[in-house]
């Protein structure tokens, strides 16, 4: 609920009564591939009210950290004795539940750290999905020289030194080639896209191919969020941007 951006955005409405945070939990419930959901929310008070819609909702949690999110989600993992995690921001409105099913097959499929999509930008941005394995995520939660930002966001360590972990990186399709694209939540102007994108497809469980075919035909929704600035992402940090 502190985002400096949007303040309160995981609660705001984005659909007939669904707030952002019930959007992400219902598209994250279509994958296959999981077995569980956890929200990893944080200790402070006004995340209260997040606590108080999981337990409304019957939805697992775990709090911890506000800023040592490292910490709070390898803790989150350890209370539900995974294996591995698909670590997911709470502002993905558009979670791709086919991705992540696909991602969660190839880490299965090999002895990976860490499988992904977004190292190099060929989805939209927003489209992603990193799973990770557990027993990595908390042995870096064990180094005592992480900076803050390796603590901020869960995987940049792992992005940033890739010789040290077993990674691997999809591109994307032809079809779901947009880059340009931006699809998720952290501006103000992003909220009012995601309610318009709902509003038009009329349901929740849209694929990411649809909101693409939105795009083609009314560009319009798109282009307030075009030029707005993304913060964290690992093809960002191989261009020096912080």
């Amino acid at each position: 609920m502190g985002s400096t951006r949007t303040p309160g955005k995981s609660l705001i409405e984005i659909s007939d009564g669904i707030s952002l945070l019930e959007l992400v939990y219902r598209r994250f419930r279509l994958c296959r591939n999981i077995d569980d959901v956890y929200v990893a929310t944080t200790i402070e008070p006004r995340d209260d009210v997040i606590a108080q819609w999981c337990e409304r909702n019957s939805v697992r949690y775990h709090r911890g950290s506000e800023s040592n999110v490292l910490d709070r989600v390898v803790k989150t993992a350890l209370t539900a004795s995974a294996d591995a995690i698909v670590q997911m921001g709470a502002d993905s409105a558009y979670l791709d539940f086919e991705l992540i099913d696909h991602l969660v097959s190839l880490y299965r499929s090999g002895s990976f750290d860490y499988v992904c999509n977004d190292r190099e930008l060929t989805y939209p941005i927003g489209i992603y999905g990193h799973v990770v394995r557990v027993a990595t995520l908390a042995a870096l939660n064990k180094k005592n020289d992480l900076t803050n930002k390796d603590r901020e966001d869960v995987v940049r360590y792992v992005w940033e030194h890739p010789q040290e972990h077993r990674i691997m990186n999809i591109t994307a399709p032809p079809a779901l080639s947009y880059p340009n694209l931006r699809l998720t939540v952290d501006y103000p102007e992003d909220v009012k896209q995601a309610q318009v994108v709902c509003s038009k497809l009329g349901r929740f469980d849209f694929r990411t191919a649809d909101i693409i075919d939105l795009y083609g035909r009314e560009p319009e929704i798109f282009e307030k969020t075009m030029k707005l600035v993304q913060k964290s992402a690992p093809f960002l940090r191989r261009q020096g941007d912080e």
